[in-house]
């Protein structure tokens, strides 16, 4: 993509969670608030020499940094020395442009990651972005922001039980058996492997070890730590008159691995009670989702969710679809941009633990969500649906869409990961429709499943982008030299 094309794309973008324009005669102490701000939340893209769009229109914006080359030279200096911890992830480039009094120039961009740790100016204030604004937080919101980003533990905490009592102790027997530790003291057993604290005959759980054997967790730590299941007729919820529930909604308690068989048990039986549907001269059923996506959903949701928010992983049955929600957003720095490549664990005791069962859920070899999409597109499903932050800012969202793909649909999601945009005319272009009405219904139907939405209402501005993505893929790792710490697999 040449500097052109990318100047285009920077001055039809309206400044928002991920992306910020500033005018090269900023503050630079000013300029670090957006740094930390993005480092603390999604990350995003900084762009220097930019004017507001509120304060000029097209052309017009482009100041270039020449408008006050020593601020930006200061800044440069102040983002290694004035952040506490240093930022590891970030990038920078630039982009030749001829700025508004018809000179050579140039863009600056910083390309700002999402960090895993929660970043300070060190003058004492912490920023988070919201929307267009970068909010200082307090004490109680930055002890928040560690728990969703792991940089705090909540499985190592202790929880207070310090009897056995409270465990289910024939799936503890049976995992010491499948781990060759029957001679092991029981309490010594779960310390060795983190899931309990102390010694010399005083001994407590952590919060990790209540979660994984405790009879019921959520009632031991008086929160909600379990899986509440809803099942509905139809393809969405109704809220007035008789609710269209398949069967009344339920919540899964008890140990970890025992709530996610439960739950898998819940989808077998779902899809051994669907009716096949006739097609042609064969009958086809009528519930497509593969067990393992299923199974690797679920999974992922209790191993990763953040245990410090007191709410239960929802899981939504629909007859086009299931859906997956689980508290807290995405952990450390995984992004709906690099969840299939990435590799991060907010909870790693738990995903230990859980993939040393004999007949462990997880694989743990840093692939899960990528086979996830594999699997699905096998079965030639769409591929599964993960929203991003600014549009499910508090959980992590997933989408199993239960629909085989219409055929034009990899042409187009190919070309949106690209380019970002797309209009029905560039849409037909590339995949041979010729009718315009057949497109346009193509197009709002993909919108009706979640796999786009449409920006503008007037027909001449609008067009199709996938949720939330609000600039092309590719320049969110440009200018970014840095090698992220691989740690333990999000799956």
């Amino acid at each position: 993509m040449e500097d052109k094309d990318i100047v285009k794309i920077f001055l039809d973008t309206q400044e928002w969670q991920t992306f910020e324009c500033k005018r090269a005669a900023i503050r630079p102490a000013d300029l670090l608030e957006t740094v930390v701000g993005f480092a603390n939340a999604d990350g995003g893209l900084i762009v220097v020499g930019l004017e507001d769009p509120v304060k000029a229109q097209g052309k017009e914006r482009l100041l270039g940094i020449s408008e006050n080359a020593e601020n930006v030279s200061d800044f440069l200096k102040l983002i290694d020395k004035e952040i506490d911890p240093p930022l590891i992830l970030w990038g920078k480039f630039e982009l030749d442009i001829m700025n508004v009094q018809g000179q050579v120039d140039k863009l600056l961009v910083f390309n700002i990651k999402k960090s895993n740790d929660v970043h300070s100016l060190k003058r004492g204030d912490t920023f988070v972005r919201k929307g267009r604004q970068n909010v200082k937080i307090g004490s109680t919101e930055i002890m928040r922001l560690k728990y969703e980003k792991g940089a705090i533990k909540f499985e190592n905490e202790k929880s207070g039980t310090t009897s056995l009592e409270n465990l289910d102790y024939d799936l503890l027997a049976q995992y010491k058996r499948e781990n060759s530790s029957t001679s092991l003291n029981d309490w010594q057993f779960l310390k060795d492997n983190g899931l309990a604290v102390g010694g010399n005959g005083k001994y407590e759980l952590t919060k990790a070890g209540l979660l994984l054997f405790g009879k019921n967790p959520s009632v031991a730590l008086t929160s909600k730590c379990g899986i509440k299941v809803s099942h509905y007729y139809g393809t969405k919820p109704t809220y007035t008159g008789k609710p269209n529930f398949v069967m009344r909604p339920f919540t899964i308690e008890g140990p970890l691995m025992k709530q996610i068989e439960k739950a898998i048990e819940y989808f077998r039986g779902i899809v051994k009670s669907s009716p096949p549907k006739l097609s042609g001269a064969s009958f086809n059923p009528t519930f497509l989702i593969p067990e393992w996506a299923f199974q690797e959903a679920i999974t992922n949701a209790v191993i990763h969710r953040n245990y410090f928010v007191q709410d239960d992983i929802q899981v939504r049955f629909f007859d086009d679809r299931v859906e997956v929600e689980s508290p807290g957003t995405y952990p450390g720095h995984i992004t709906t941009e690099n969840i299939r490549a990435e590799r991060f664990a907010r909870n790693p005791l738990i995903l230990r633990t859980l993939n040393r069962f004999q007949t462990a859920p997880n694989l743990d070899i840093g692939e899960g969500v990528d086979r996830m999409f594999k699997v699905m597109k096998e079965q030639n499903l769409y591929e599964p649906l993960f929203f991003p932050p600014t549009l499910r800012p508090n959980t992590v969202l997933l989408l199993l869409l239960n629909m085989h793909k219409i055929e034009y649909w990899d042409t187009v999601s190919k070309y949106l990961d690209e380019n970002y945009r797309i209009i029905n005319k560039k849409a037909r272009e590339i995949t041979g429709v010729s009718d315009v009405l057949k497109m346009s219904r193509l197009l709002r139907g993909w919108v009706d499943k979640g796999l786009l939405e449409k920006i503008g209402k007037a027909k001449k501005d609008s067009y199709y982008r996938k949720p939330g993505q609000e600039v092309p893929k590719d320049l969110f790792s440009r200018g970014v030299d840095n090698k992220t710490d691989k740690g333990i697999s999000f799956s």
